[in-house]
């Protein structure tokens, strides 16, 4: 095999070897329960608590999103959607916002949701992370079972056909 062969070998096993290992560290990793969720409380940006306790026993898409994420601002339509159709079945969105709370209340004045909304601030990057995030990245998504187990989520831009399919297969 000649130098340049060899050489072009080896650049492409470690670009495969670098795209594997991106795609290994961005998938989020299995959480076992998220049951401990349901036991805070954050406040909603016209300032009353939000007690996630209010969404135990039912299926639970939990969305960490920030107002200045534009794929998070992308699928809140969508997300709004859903919880409007499916809020009376059984399924409800929560919103945490891992934001400020005066920015929070000026972009839900302008771009109103029907879920609710916490803001749970810097908090939000831990919170995700305990539920399966690999990254600090937004927007992530999760799906809860009515017992609070992870069924399945997303780090990225979730498409309202994708999250239709989750509740499909967990209903």
């Amino acid at each position: 095999m000649s130098s340049k062969k060899t050489v072009l070998a080896i650049v492409l096993v470690a670009l495969l070897a670098g795209v594997g290992f991106g795609v290994w560290r961005l998938s989020p990793t299995p959480a076992a329960s998220a049951g401990w969720l349901f036991e805070l409380s954050y406040p909603q940006a016209n300032g009353q608590a939000l007690a996630l306790s209010s969404q135990r026993g039912r299926l639970t898409v939990v969305n960490f999103w920030a107002t200045w994420c534009p794929p998070c601002v992308e699928e809140m339509p969508e997300l709004s959607r859903i919880h409007t159709e499916m809020s009376s079945s059984g399924v409800k969105v929560i919103g945490l916002a891992v934001d400020s709370p005066s920015a929070v209340r000026e972009f839900l004045a302008e771009r109103p949701v029907s879920y609710p909304v916490a803001i749970v601030g810097a908090a939000g990057s831990d919170m995700a992370k305990k539920l399966g995030a690999s990254v600090d990245a937004l927007p992530y998504t999760v799906l809860l079972n009515q017992r609070g187990e992870v069924l399945a989520q997303k780090m990225g831009r979730i498409k309202e056909d994708e999250l239709r399919r989750w509740i499909k297969e967990a209903k």
